[in-house]
């Protein structure tokens, strides 16, 4: 799992993190709280933070694929992840970001509103079955040490940044095309290059005829197909689950 901190700003909670890493991938978080005092001098706050974590907890590739708020498998591929301190439990909570963005996209403030946490830190997994170490794991924090070392490579993830903005430079993709009436949907990795991931629905929208399908698995070439039937001028978008209008074709 790659690790970066996010730079931290104004609407987040002033935190560390220090994270202790095992050679399966999981790891254990401690979450160090910071409290302001003031300097009746300057009259400017100081912020200290205690020796002892507020919260500490373990993290596996499974409880981090499992939504706490409904106790759901979050096995879509294009996933961000957030972990944070739920509002109504004071305890860690991992939700589904993007299942909660669908209809705007918005911003990661959008999505702490919605959803009552305050992001910790945020996963960006490719696919249900992709290895651990192809995780990218963000901190919302002043300060990240991972086994000992400081973390100094940042990540721009936050209010002014949209969800969709991130997923885009992230997280796999699709390549629209088109040959007589079928329309295929190839899934590529975040670089571009094709991904051969079986079963994977992709989900398809006109605004130029109809569909045969609205929704299509891939085959073991990461491919999915439907039919545009009475083509006119318009388009035919792609997308997964909770992210719609991935890719579009004009036709």
């Amino acid at each position: 799992m790659r690790f970066y901190v996010r730079q931290f700003k104004d609407d987040f909670i002033d935190c560390n993190i220090t994270i202790t890493t095992n050679s399966d991938g999981s790891f254990q978080l401690s979450w160090f709280r910071g409290q302001a005092l003031m300097k009746p001098a300057q009259g400017e706050p100081n912020v200290v933070y205690p020796d002892t974590p507020d919260i500490t907890a373990s993290f596996t590739a499974a409880n981090l694929l499992t939504e706490k708020k409904t106790n759901l498998a979050l096995d879509n591929p294009h996933q961000l992840i957030a972990c944070g301190i739920s509002f109504d439990t004071n305890t860690f909570s991992c939700v589904d970001v993007l299942k909660y963005t669908f209809h705007n996209k918005g911003s990661t403030g959008f999505f702490k509103n919605t959803s009552k946490v305050d992001p910790v830190f945020y996963v960006l997994v490719p696919f249900a079955d992709s290895p651990i170490g192809d995780w990218k794991f963000i901190a919302v924090s002043k300060k990240l040490t991972v086994d000992g070392t400081d973390v100094t490579e940042t990540f721009d993830i936050d209010v002014n940044k949209t969800i969709a903005d991130v997923c885009n430079e992230n997280l796999p993709s699709i390549i629209l095309s088109k040959e007589g009436d079928v329309i295929s949907a190839q899934l590529t990795n975040a670089d571009g290059s094709p991904a051969a991931k079986s079963n994977i629905d992709i989900y398809f929208e006109t605004t130029a005829g109809y569909l045969t399908k609205g929704r299509s698995k891939t085959n073991d070439q990461g491919i999915a197909t439907t039919e545009l039937i009475g083509a006119a001028d318009g388009k035919v978008k792609a997308g997964f689950k909770y992210f719609s209008g991935k890719a579009e074709l004009a036709v």
